[in-house]
């Protein structure tokens, strides 16, 4: 039984870096609400496009936080289709 905890828990965790095609590596921070404050106050997740970061804000559950990333994932990849592929940089 205690297998199966730490197995659902090591399939929960959140990365600490996400790598998009064409090698678009994506840093993942999970900030206290203080620092998430500083950065927008009412934002659970947010995508810096100039740092390549996602921010999270850490004392949400975890399965919330997964689908913040999700949600921001998607803001990073539009940014990468738009940046590289419609740039003529990268082709599929």
């Amino acid at each position: 039984m205690a297998t199966m905890v730490r197995e659902r828990r090591k399939m929960l965790r959140i990365p600490n870096q996400v790598v998009l095609p064409f090698g678009y590596r994506i840093s993942v921070r999970q900030l206290s609400d203080a620092e998430m404050d500083k950065r927008d106050a009412n934002a659970d997740g947010i995508w810096d496009d100039d740092t390549k970061t996602i921010y999270v804000r850490k004392r949400l559950p975890v399965t919330r936080r997964r689908y913040i990333l999700a949600h921001e994932l998607g803001h990073a990849w539009l940014d990468w289709q738009h940046r590289y592929m419609d740039d003529g940089k990268a082709s599929i």
